[in-house]
């Protein structure tokens, strides 16, 4: 059995994404069993380790490597303290530029090039690739590390050499975290999907707003969730149960997430943009849907200045709670009820 390098390279984003989603209680039941069955891996030893790391496939990058020793750590510590004389004299005094070696028995083998990487340390980083340097031994997963920090150079470097940041959701939040435009828009055009279905409503501040929107989706566009957690519309709307132990998100327009986090400024942005103020949402009351639009969620957070906003832009009234209305009836029906 092995342990998958991407539960190993993105750990921490998955970490950060789970702060986010402490109301939805599948991802609360699931992440103690991910770290039970990631710890009790790795508490297999070597053994447990023999299979490949999931790179681009050179037998010498195996997960078959040595294990430190003291003339190792030493150019570990090198390379994490970004001591970049000490690893030029190494590779002077004969060290391979592509040295792989895994610190402890239970943990992944480590190039030195994959340890820049994770260590940020861009001087050595090129320092290696001058060298020759195998870019073949940073899987695809470790680019997460340094979309998250914001090392631009580096990950256009890595991609320029065939690398690929993988399609996935910790791939967006990372390239969020980073908090560069630069960098976000880099893993866009690497082929990673941002729209508003990768987005996470939590992380849609004024900035991040401002570029997205009209650049990569709409106000318009459809949100799995609006408000700032999973169970935000429902507690606006006293929805929520006692025995509730989580809430599945309310689906909404882009734009009324803000409505529903107050945002005056991003409304403003939203209706400028082309903002449809006709459209509502249902919202989950433990037995039905049931709909509402922006103007309610205006009035229960009694947030006046932002329903007057909604009415000059010319929002339709409130619907939440109003009975279905019948069609007048025809003369006809008129008789037959007679």
């Amino acid at each position: 059995m092995s342990i998958p390098f991407d539960q190993l390279t993105t750990l921490e984003a998955s970490d950060a994404v789970s702060e986010h989603q402490a109301h939805d209680s599948a991802h609360t039941r699931s992440t103690p069993v991910i770290l039970f069955a990631l710890l009790a891996t790795m508490s297999l030893g070597t053994a447990a380790l023999a299979d490949s790391v999931p790179c681009a496939g050179a037998e010498q990058f195996t997960q078959n490597c040595q294990t430190s020793n003291p003339r190792l750590e030493r150019l570990a510590s090198a390379i994490e303290r970004g001591d970049l004389n000490y690893v030029r004299s190494a590779l002077e005094e004969g060290l391979d530029v592509n040295e792989t070696w895994r610190d402890v028995p239970a943990q992944i083998c480590r190039s030195l090039l994959l340890r820049t990487v994770w260590h940020g340390r861009g001087d050595i980083f090129n320092l290696l690739l001058k060298r020759g340097a195998d870019p073949r031994t940073i899987p695809d997963d470790a680019l997460g590390i340094p979309v998250r920090t914001g090392s631009v150079d580096m990950v256009r470097t890595l991609l320029g050499l065939g690398l690929k940041l993988p399609n996935k959701f910790e791939i967006v939040v990372a390239a969020i975290e980073s908090g560069n435009m630069t960098m976000f828009d880099l893993v866009a055009s690497s082929g990673v999907t941002i729209d508003a279905s990768t987005v996470p409503a939590w992380a849609l501040t004024d900035a991040l707003t401002l570029h997205l929107v009209p650049k990569y989706f709409r106000p318009n566009d459809t949100l799995p969730n609006v408000g700032n957690g999973a169970c935000t519309v429902q507690e606006l709307f006293g929805l929520l149960s006692p025995e509730q132990d989580g809430c599945e998100g309310t689906a909404g327009p882009l734009w009324v997430h803000f409505v529903v986090a107050g945002n005056i400024r991003m409304v403003e942005l939203m209706i400028k943009n082309g903002a449809d103020l006709s459209l509502s949402s249902e919202v989950w009351d433990n037995s039905k849907m049931r709909p509402f639009n922006a103007m309610d969620v205006a009035i229960r957070r009694k947030d006046k200045p932002m329903a007057d906003l909604l009415r000059r832009a010319g929002a339709p009234a409130g619907i939440w709670g109003r009975k279905p209305v019948r069609p007048p009836a025809t003369r006809d029906q008129s008789a037959v009820r007679k």
